[in-house]
């Protein structure tokens, strides 16, 4: 992936109504706005390189818990997606395409429906929310919870048994994945934030106002990416996508797991630019509409 020369971001950070705080990294540029939220454990670190290789503005939003965000009111989609709405609100003019993977697919899901004259694109990369995770539910469970809770900081610390868990369950073996696993590795202290969002994680499966049981109320372009190696989040809940989502364009990519942004970077960004260049000339097709009338 090529990036653009000089795209430095800049720290924001936005107060939120109950004095908590929401971090973002901002990117200036030209053309549709990015809004990025990343995965479980992730930051918005983790989108660093696309935004060094695309010439839009991009916004990547800490989520609740994570990197330097505060943790969430209540660990609900709805909740964390309350928080970005009220980010975007303060540093996003206008239209955006709206991007999450995983945990931020599903927090991207709450975000549109919830504004959908902002959203003028929805990329979603293997997506929480559309189906249950078994393994999510596994670790909630009261006994698992507790021994999770117990093991996870040491495991959260440890460079060797983080990589080996990313590469075989998130990332299909990929070995170029450094960057993330130093990240968690630097910040141990992630236990309460992913025990917070899995508990939305298996709150969102379960709930009988699930994405998956109903339509979405969303009718801007919906595009949804899928590796058919994915071990975290089952290919099998692009059915949920497409019940959610009628008008889904669904891509299903082969040998890759649940992480798009190391595996696959360039055709992860040749997707991004088509689906912003397909946007905005749907919204000059309706300005010229609008003003011939």
């Amino acid at each position: 992936m090529a990036r653009t020369r000089a795209r430095r971001p800049v720290s924001r950070t936005v107060e939120l109504a109950d004095a908590r705080v929401l971090h973002a990294r901002v990117w200036e540029g030209e053309g549709v706005p990015l809004v990025l939220l990343h995965g479980l454990l992730d930051s918005s670190e983790g989108w660093t390189d696309l935004c060094r290789s695309t010439r839009r503005p991009c916004v990547a939003f800490d989520l609740p818990g994570f990197g330097a965000s505060d943790m969430p009111a209540f660990p609900a989609f709805s909740s964390y997606a309350h928080d970005v709405i009220a980010g975007v609100e303060e540093l996003v003019d206008g239209e955006f395409a709206l991007v999450g993977h995983s945990l931020g697919g599903a927090i991207a899901t709450a975000v549109a429906e919830r504004i959908p004259s902002r959203v003028c694109a929805l990329l979603l990369l293997a997506p929480a929310g559309f189906g249950r995770i078994r393994l999510a539910e596994a670790i909630s469970l009261p006994g698992m919870r507790n021994l999770t809770q117990l093991a996870l900081p040491r495991a959260l610390r440890s460079r060797v048994a983080v990589g080996t868990a990313y590469r075989v369950m998130i990332a299909n073996e990929l070995g170029a994945a450094d960057d993330i696993i130093d990240r968690v590795v630097a910040h141990g202290d992630l236990v309460p934030a992913a025990r917070e969002a899995t508990k939305a994680v298996v709150r969102g499966g379960l709930s009988k106002r699930a994405f998956h049981r109903r339509r979405i109320d969303y009718s801007g372009p919906v595009t949804v990416v899928w590796g058919d190696h994915d071990r975290l989040v089952p290919v099998a809940h692009m059915a949920g996508v497409a019940h959610a989502f009628p008008h889904v364009d669904a891509h299903v990519w082969p040998g890759m797991g649940h992480h798009p942004q190391l595996e696959r970077p360039d055709e992860l960004l040749a997707l991004i630019e088509s689906i912003c260049g397909r946007a905005r000339a749907a919204r000059a097709r309706g300005a010229s509409v609008t003003k011939a009338a």
